[in-house]
């Protein structure tokens, strides 16, 4: 049995995001060929109401580690795609976060995912 976790609970919201329809100019990307296991749709849904009650440029450092990371920035190092992904949010958002911002963003979302759903 798989041990469920933080990064295992945005995994599958990432998954969850992607199940639907694509919209807009989102280019497809087709999950589950990465990871097969099933949608948890609960888990799901309480992680997007939580990732939609924050400010737009801590929503998008999450989306960028999770629903974007393999279309966006697939094959870049980890630093590179922080680097890459602070860009867009700063073109996006016009909030140029710090490295530490970013990481500190994404370490606060995951550490709030676990207190609710773990």
């Amino acid at each position: 049995m798989q041990r469920i976790d933080a990064d295992s609970l945005l995994w599958n919201w990432a998954r969850w995001c992607w199940s639907g329809e694509t919209v807009g100019n989102m280019t497809p990307y087709v999950s589950w060929e990465d990871d097969h296991r099933p949608i948890n749709h609960d888990q799901a849904l309480i992680v997007d109401a939580m990732h939609r009650a924050l400010p737009h440029h801590e929503s998008m450092v999450i989306t960028a580690e999770y629903p974007q990371k393999n279309t966006m920035f697939a094959d870049l190092p980890a630093r590179a795609r922080r680097e890459a992904a602070r860009r867009w949010i700063g073109q996006v958002t016009g909030v140029w976060l710090s490295d530490h911002h970013y990481k500190l963003y994404l370490g606060l979302f995951k550490d709030a995912v676990s207190r609710r759903l773990l």
